[in-house]
């Protein structure tokens, strides 16, 4: 399956535009994420979730002055701040937390040591993904 943004390490974070609103404006995607563990591996996706397209341009800028290192961290996340990707100089982290009334919640936490190479390999995932806005 192709993704229209895809970052695959240190974990698969997949996302799939389904739609745009031009008014925010904003895409509404689903979200796949894979983690591989020692003893299994653990996957998640979720539907209707929705970025808006300042954050991912934010994000960008945000990688690009990290791996010069004119910025301490770079941050992407949802609107609903339910999915949040947060890059330091020497860790990722990835937080998923998503609350259903009726069912629960889940919450899921992933921290890893990272390094510029991960940085690099981000910006250029997102400068290859085709925007229209």
């Amino acid at each position: 399956m192709s993704y229209d943004i895809e970052l695959p390490n240190p974990f698969g974070f997949r996302i799939n535009i389904k739609e745009s609103d031009d008014r925010l404006p904003s895409i509404g995607c689903e979200v796949e994420l894979k983690l591989e563990m020692p003893r299994g591996i653990f996957t998640y996706s979720a539907k209707d979730i929705w970025f808006e397209c300042s954050v991912i341009d934010d994000f960008l800028v945000q990688l690009k002055k990290l791996s010069l290192g004119e910025a301490t961290k770079a941050e992407f996340y949802d609107i609903d701040r339910e999915i949040v990707l947060s890059i330091t100089k020497g860790q990722i982290q990835l937080s998923v937390h998503r609350i259903h009334s009726e069912i629960g919640s889940g919450y899921l936490e992933f921290k890893r040591e990272t390094d510029n190479d991960i940085v690099l390999q981000y910006i250029e995932h997102l400068e290859n993904f085709a925007k229209w806005w």
